[in-house]
Formats: C-alpha cells, structure tokens, sequence
C-alpha cells in the first residue's frame, strides 16, 4: 500500500529542504531530471500539472514497483487523498496499479471498475460515489450538509469540493480566527454522526467514517485475500498513520511532514 505525494511523487517546492534540486524539465516530454544532494542524477517522470507546482516519479520507483510485481507476485495499491480526475490523470504517469483508491479512500477502483461494495458501506453518509453530478451546494446527504454549515459559519474558510464525491477539504489559509473558528466547528458534539476528520498536507479532510484510508486498506486486503502480515506501507503524512497501522510491521517514511508523524515513527 502506497501514499502518493511525499513518497512515489516529490514537489519541485520541496526539493530545497533535502538538498534537492531541478537539473531539466521537459512539459512536452513529460520528463524531467533531478540531481540529489551527492550529486547523483536521476531520470524522472513529470506528472499533469498541479496546483503544487511541478512534481516528479522517478523512473527507477517505476522500475522497482514493476519488478516487485512481476518478479514476486506482489500488488501494488495506491490510496489518497486525491480527488477523482486528479488520480484518473496521474495514473499514467505512476507504477502500474493493481488497485486505486482515491479520495481519501472512499472511491477504490480495480481494473477500471468501480467497488461498489465499499462505496455503499457510507452511502447514507456522502451519497453514491457513481453520481455524476457535481452540486456539493445542494446535495442532501450529512456530508454535504456539514459543508454547507462550514461554508456558512466559518468566515474566510477556503473549502474544496471540486470533483470530490466522497470527502472535502478544508483550509483557514494561516488566519488565526479563521482557524479557531474552524477548530470550534470540527469538536466531536459538532460533527454529524459518520463523519470524522483527519489533517494531510496542512488541510482538513473530511469524509465518512466508515471510507478513510484504514478502511479502504481491510477492504483491499479482504477484496484480494492478504493477511495484514504479508503487506507493507508506504507513507508519510498524518492521514496515512491509521493506514500503516493495517499494514503489518513494514512500513516505510520516504519522507515526514510533520512532528506527528516523526513522533508515531520514533515510537
């Protein structure tokens, strides 16, 4: 099981702080080539555009990822915090998958299809996640109406729905009221029953309990038949801790976003 941003794909805003730097970048190409703080170079690909900035695979994850399944018979599931058709487009540009789950874990896609049964164990929470329909303004669901409640009540807030089904997110932006006013609003006796929270990146996710990333993980292994002791994880932020928790004992941080994190690793 894998994150994506901050363990296959690095940001070229985040290079600096590793000793990172961007050597070439070709738009057309979809290719790019980055230098390490030792100097070695790698061959990376350049994903679709982001409101983050450029960001980069390298060709060797690629290489590795497709050699662990071809070799030793291992599957390689992706879970985040996407939303839809940022996944769909990225989806190039990564390792071949053998699952997608998107969307904080409430969208799992296998074989291009759709799972169904996951997505109906919360679909009284956020609605179907087939629908087509982008109108998180008037859809009836608990989630939905909760979004409203914050885009209502919490001045300055910047919320996030666009092509979103089973989760939004949430940012006060570095505004100090904003973020208290915010922290009033995500308090247990405020949230509707079968919503939780999680922090990625700085933002607020929001999403059915029962999707999330953890879930979205038991239901994969229980989907192909793998005991948690036969897999690994791949992470390295706050809304991924709960995910390596199902994932055995391998877990590794190809980087860490926060004191959080680096405290659950030291532990």
């Amino acid at each position: 099981m894998s994150d994506v941003d901050g363990t296959l794909v690095h940001y070229e805003r985040d290079f600096a702080r590793h000793g990172v730097r961007l050597v070439s970048l070709d738009e057309e190409a979809r290719t790019a080539t980055v230098a390490g703080p030792d100097g070695d170079v790698r061959s990376c690909r350049l994903l679709p555009s982001s409101t983050m900035g450029p960001a980069v695979i390298s060709d060797r994850t690629v290489e590795l990822v497709e050699a662990l399944r071809r070799d030793h018979g291992v599957l390689f599931c992706v879970v985040t915090a996407a939303r839809r058709s940022t996944a769909e487009r990225r989806l190039p540009s990564l390792p071949p998958c053998d699952a997608v789950a998107s969307e904080g874990g409430s969208r799992i896609v296998v074989d291009g299809a759709l799972d169904l049964e996951h997505a109906r164990t919360f679909e009284g929470v956020c609605g179907p996640m087939d629908r087509d329909d982008v109108g998180e303004g008037t859809r009836p669901e608990p989630l939905w109406v909760y979004y409203r409640r914050l885009r209502d009540g919490v001045p300055g807030l910047k919320l996030d729905a666009d092509d979103y089904f089973g989760m939004f997110r949430a940012s006060a932006l570095g505004d100090e009221a904003t973020e208290e006013a915010l922290q009033r609003m995500i308090q247990p006796s405020e949230l509707p029953e079968g919503v939780s929270v999680n922090s990625n990146l700085g933002k607020i996710d929001f999403f059915p309990t029962r999707a999330g990333k953890a879930n979205a993980v038991r239901h994969l292994l229980k989907r192909f038949g793998i005991d948690r002791s036969e897999t690994a994880c791949l992470f390295d932020d706050d809304n991924d801790l709960q995910m390596a928790e199902e994932c055995g004992n391998a877990r590794m941080l190809p980087s860490l976003t926060s004191h959080s994190v680096r405290k659950a690793a030291e532990e």
